[in-house]
């Protein structure tokens, strides 16, 4: 069924993964709504104390004017922060990212955010790991900003099937979300390869953001339904991949805005 192999389809961790290294089919990079080409997102995620989630997420809050002013100046094309929803033995509680057109733009937006603010406590006691992610198809509602949701799906496609993998996504599933674009469902999504390789080459994941929780049970449904419509198109997805390394991220997002 069409749902459980795209159940987590929104931190890349977060945020989010197309490869520096690995690259898609050209085909499969074609520029999507919303976007001009190839976007970078920097996704740092944190493994926080619990007393500590306050300070974090004051941070997060506090870094909002900041982070809109370089979306406005476009150094950024969108940024958010969110906590952990569904935990799990890795410990990661919180993640929060940047994206932009260009490393340069990356590390623009970093040194203006530790040279705005000071660093929160608990960046320095805390677990924490980086990803620099890598993606053209992609697809936006301009503008969208606030609260909401984000789930990650996160797999691993066969040495040999990255090709088929991206002429898949690309002429079957990218419609699915731009459908959902359109109804409001989800306000983003994004295909990821790691630009820089922190994990497996052959990683790839999908990633989505919504607005409430009421939207997952929305776009759950439109994959039942768009299941029962396209029976083939989960079988020809799941041939691509070693679906035992599956697994989803969920996130409520604090605060986040995009172009």
């Amino acid at each position: 069924m069409i749902r459980p192999m795209l159940r987590g389809v929104a931190l890349a961790c977060a945020a989010l993964i197309i490869a520096g290294a690995v690259w898609l089919p050209v085909r499969a990079q074609a520029p999507a709504s919303g976007g001009e080409g190839a976007v970078y997102t920097y996704v740092a995620q944190w493994g926080v104390p619990r007393p500590l989630w306050s300070n974090i997420e004051k941070f997060f809050k506090d870094a909002e004017p900041a982070l809109n002013t370089l979306m406005t100046d476009g150094t950024i094309v969108a940024w958010g922060n969110g906590r952990n929803w569904t935990h799990d033995e890795s410990g990661w509680t919180h993640a929060n990212w940047v994206t932009a057109t260009s490393f340069e733009k990356i590390k623009r937006a970093l040194d203006t955010i530790h040279g705005a603010l000071p660093q929160p406590t608990a960046f320095s006691t805390s677990k924490h790991t980086d990803l620099m992610l890598r993606a053209t198809i992609r697809g936006t509602k301009p503008g969208a900003s606030g609260t909401g949701m984000l789930w990650v799906a996160s797999y691993q496609v066969k040495p040999d099937q990255m090709e088929e993998f991206g002429r898949l996504f690309e002429n079957d599933i990218k419609p699915l979300f731009e459908e959902q674009i359109a109804a409001g469902s989800i306000l983003s999504y994004s295909l990821n390869f790691e630009a820089i390789h922190s994990g497996p080459t052959n990683s790839v994941s999908i990633a989505y953001v919504l607005p409430n929780a009421a939207a997952i049970d929305k776009f759950q449904a439109a994959l039942e339904a768009f299941g029962a419509k396209h029976p083939d198109t989960a079988p020809a997805m799941q041939a691509t991949m070693d679906f035992t390394a599956h697994r989803d991220y969920v996130y409520e997002l604090i605060n986040f805005a995009q172009k």
